[in-house]
């Protein structure tokens, strides 16, 4: 009687695992004149954004810096047009994701904010790896973009070549940006974002 019933609830068991997963597997304990199924599954782990972004800059030998939070990093890549400051941080509700910006060392004349706006929503509509968000500065004469980008486990790209894109990208909209606002015939010239 008790062996039949042991092989009933392994047959239940089975047909439970068969439905979870197949890497999934079973223990049939007995204590006593009772008898336990034990459905074990194996331990998935899902790759922090925090852990991904450390892993990108060892891989990359980049020198970084943290920011104001233990997660939140940042450094610098040097373009033919200047310097740009790049930030990755963890984003989401679990912090799966992970959000990658990047902002040229200088911002613009506020008085070129229409072209630049301009110049934002053409890259934009090429859909390219980075899109440019134009945002206003603490000083009302600066206008400033950014290059941002969202990484996300489930695209199924890899991480680190997300990231090099997203600063390709980058580089190539700002050596646009600059060469649009420099060639302005009023005069006006990038300025420090400092």
């Amino acid at each position: 009687m008790l062996l039949r019933r042991a092989h009933a609830q392994q047959r239940v068991a089975e047909s439970l695992l068969i439905e979870f997963s197949p890497d999934s597997w079973l223990e049939l304990c007995s204590y006593g004149n009772r008898t336990a199924v034990a459905i074990r599954f194996p331990v998935m782990t899902i790759e922090s954004g925090a852990e991904l972004i450390e892993r990108y800059l060892r891989t990359r030998h980049v020198r970084y810096f943290r920011g104001h939070h233990d997660d939140e990093f940042f450094f610098l890549v040097s373009a033919y047009h200047g310097r740009l400051h790049v930030h990755l941080e963890p984003c989401g509700a679990e912090r799966e994701m992970v959000k990658v910006s990047a902002t040229a060392e200088r911002y613009y004349p506020a008085t070129s904010r229409a072209k630049v706006a301009a110049l934002a929503a053409q890259w934009n509509q090429a859909a390219p790896p980075a899109r440019a968000v134009v945002f206003e500065s603490s000083d009302p004469r600066l206008v400033g973009v950014a290059a941002e980008s969202r990484y996300s486990d489930s695209a199924g790209t890899d991480f680190g070549a997300f990231v090099d894109a997203t600063i390709q990208s980058s580089i190539d909209l700002f050596g646009r940006m600059r060469a649009s606002v420099r060639a302005q015939p009023d005069g006006e010239h990038l300025l420090d974002a400092g």
